[in-house]
C-alpha cells in the first residue's frame, strides 16, 4: 500500500471520528425516544438480527414501555413507530415533515437509484409528477381495461400449476411480472425462462442488499466514498458497479425495447408506448426519464409485493383447509364451476376478500415500512424527533397487536365479517403511509384476488400425507427477511379439483 493512500486513508478516519463526536454531544432539553444505547461508533449494529427485526423492535418496545423507541447506527438516530396511533400521527397527519427519503449512498448513488418511483425524495418535484402518473396507470378505470392481460395470465398460471405445481412460487412470479410487463411495456413473457422473470427476482435481492440497516458506512459518512476500491473498506465499490448494471437493466433495456418497437409501427400500447407517444412522438429527455423511472415504478413494486402475498396464501391454505372450503364454495357459487373467475367479479367474493385482508395481517408483504425522513426537528409525545432522522413503521407490530386484533397469532378471516365488532382493516398498514403510500394497491388487490379465486376454484391445496408421524406435524411459521417478505416455504400439494370441463 503507497503512503499517499494511506495518508488519505488516516484523514477519512479522523473525520469519521470528528463527525462522530458532534453527534454524541448535540444539546437539546427534550430527550430522545427511549431505546438500547449500543456502542460509541456503530451504535446498535452488531445487536441487529439479520432474521425478523421486526420482532426485536417490537420487543425493545414492549421493553421500554413505549410505543416509540429510538436507537443509533453509526451516526443516524432511527425512530421506530411501533403502534398505529404514532404512525397515524407522524406518517400521515404530519406527511408534510415526514415524507421523505433517508439518504442512502449506496443505493441512492452508487447503484444509480435515487430517481426511483421508491426513492425519489420527496420534495424532488418529480415526486407528486410520479405519484400521478402511477396512479392514473394503475386506477380503477385502467384496471378495467386490463382485464383480458389478467385473464390470460391467470390462464398460463393454472396451466403451469397443473403441469409442475412444486414449482409454484416460480409460477406466481412468472404470472406478476407477465401481467406488469404487458401493461408497462407491452412485453409478453412466454415462460420461465424469459430474462426478465430472473431479473425481477434478482432485482429485490440486490435492492435487499443495498438498503440493509447498518451494512454500508458510506450510507452514514459519505467521505468514504473516496476510499480506494482496493483498500479495506472500498469493497462497496467493487459490488456498487456491478449491481448499478444489472438495476439498469432492468429501467432502460425494456424502455428502449419499446422505443424499438414503436419505431417499426409494431408495438401493442402500454403505459411506456401511451406517454411516449403524446405531443406528437416530440419528447424531451427529463419527460422521457419520468416515464422510463414511473414504468419501473410499475415493475418493482407490483411484481414483488404480490408474489409474496399470494405465496402466502397458498401455504396458508394448505394449513386451513377449512378456510379454504368455504373460499372455494363461495367462488363456484357466484362464478360458476364451468368457467374460471373474472375480474369483474372478483368484488363480488367477499369471503375472499376477508381471506386476502387476513393474509395481508398475518403474514404482511412488509413487515418493516419502507424507511421515511423527517426535514425537520419535531417534538411528538415529549420526545425529540432529530431533523434527518430515519423514521419507520413496524407494520408487524402493529398487525400483531393484541388491542386490534385479538389472539393475533391465529390466522381467521372471520375479524372482518360477520355481525360482531369488525376489526381494523389491515390494507390501510399493509402498503405504506401517507405520501408514501403505494399508488397502485387497486391494480395490486384486483390482481391478487383474481389468482386466489383461479387457483381455489381450479385446485385443492393441502399438507403432504406423510407415514411418519414425527414429521406429520405442521410446519412452523416464519417469514423471510427483506423489502418484502413472505412465510418461509414448506412442502404443499396442489392438486388439480375433479369437476365439469371449463370453457
Amino acid at each position: 500500500m503507497s503512503f499517499f493512500w494511506l495518508s488519505i486513508s488516516s484523514v477519512i478516519l479522523v473525520v469519521l471520528l470528528i463527525s462522530r463526536r458532534s453527534t454524541l454531544f448535540k444539546p437539546s432539553q427534550l430527550s430522545l425516544p427511549p431505546g438500547p444505547t449500543g456502542h460509541w461508533f456503530y451504535g446498535v449494529k452488531n445487536m441487529l438480527p439479520r432474521k425478523e427485526p421486526w420482532k426485536v423492535y417490537a420487543s425493545w418496545s414492549r421493553g421500554y414501555n413505549s410505543p416509540i423507541i429510538s436507537f443509533r447506527i453509526y451516526n443516524r438516530t432511527i425512530i421506530v413507530l411501533n403502534d398505529a396511533k404514532s404512525v397515524s400521527d407522524l406518517l400521515e397527519h404530519r406527511a408534510s415533515l415526514y415524507s421523505d427519503r433517508p439518504n442512502q449512498y449506496m443505493s441512492q448513488t452508487i447503484c444509480g437509484r435515487s430517481k426511483t418511483v421508491f426513492n425519489i425524495s420527496s420534495q424532488d418535484p418529480h415526486h407528486r409528477i410520479y405519484r400521478r402518473l402511477v396512479q392514473q396507470g394503475l386506477g380503477p378505470k385502467r384496471t378495467k381495461l386490463y382485464s383480458p392481460i389478467l385473464q390470460e395470465e391467470l390462464t398460463k398460471l393454472l396451466e403451469n400449476l397443473e403441469q409442475s405445481p412444486k414449482g409454484f412460487v416460480q409460477h406466481v412470479r412468472r404470472n406478476f411480472v407477465g401481467v406488469v410487463m404487458k401493461v408497462a411495456y407491452g412485453y409478453n413473457i412466454d415462460d420461465l425462462n424469459d430474462t426478465f422473470v430472473s431479473v425481477a427476482e434478482e432485482t429485490m435481492k440486490i435492492t435487499d442488499k443495498t438498503m440493509a440497516n447498518g451494512s454500508w458506512l458510506v450510507d452514514y459518512y459519505p467521505i468514504a466514498r473516496y476510499i480506494p476500491s482496493f483498500l479495506p473498506g472500498g469493497e462497496f465499490k467493487r459490488l456498487g458497479k456491478v449491481w448499478r448494471e444489472r438495476l439498469r437493466y432492468l429501467s432502460d433495456v425494456p424502455h428502449q425495447w419499446v422505443k424499438q418497437q414503436m419505431a417499426s409501427g409494431s408495438y401493442t400500447e402500454s403505459f411506456t408506448s401511451e406517454f411516449l407517444s403524446q405531443e406528437g412522438g416530440v419528447i424531451d429527455e427529463e419527460k422521457e426519464d419520468i416515464i422510463r423511472w414511473c414504468a419501473g415504478g410499475l415493475y418493482v413494486g407490483a411484481s414483488d409485493t404480490t408474489v409474496s402475498a399470494v405465496t402466502s396464501f397458498i401455504l396458508l391454505m394448505a394449513l386451513h383447509p377449512e378456510i379454504q372450503a368455504r373460499a372455494r364454495t363461495e367462488i363456484d357459487e357466484i362464478c360458476g364451476q364451468d368457467q374460471l373467475p373474472r375480474a369483474s367479479q372478483v368484488e363480488l367474493l367477499t369471503y375472499l376478500q376477508a381471506v386476502l385482508k387476513e393474509v395481508l395481517r398475518f403474514a404482511p408483504v412488509g413487515n418493516l415500512a419502507l424507511p421515511h425522513r423527517v426535514i425537520e426537528e419535531d417534538e411528538y409525545n415529549g420526545y425529540r424527533i432529530p431533523k434527518n432522522a430515519t423514521v419507520m413503521g413496524n407494520v408487524w407490530a402493529i398487525l400483531y397487536d393484541s388491542s386490534l386484533y385479538p389472539e393475533p397469532d391465529i390466522f381467521s378471516p372471520e375479524r372482518f365479517i360477520g355481525t360482531e365488532k369488525i376489526q381494523p382493516d389491515p390494507r390501510q398498514w399493509a402498503f405504506g403511509f401517507g405520501r408514501r403510500a403505494c399508488p397502485g394497491t387497486h391494480f395490486a388487490e384486483t390482481s391478487i384476488l383474481l389468482v386466489m379465486a383461479g387457483t381455489l376454484s381450479r385446485f385443492e391445496i393441502s399438507l403432504p400425507e406423510y407415514t411418519d408421524k414425527r414429521e406429520s406435524r405442521d410446519p412452523e411459521i416464519s417469514f423471510t427477511t427483506g423489502i418484502t417478505s413472505h412465510i418461509n416455504l414448506f412442502d404443499v400439494c396442489i392438486t388439480p379439483r375433479i369437476m365439469p370441463s371449463r370453457r
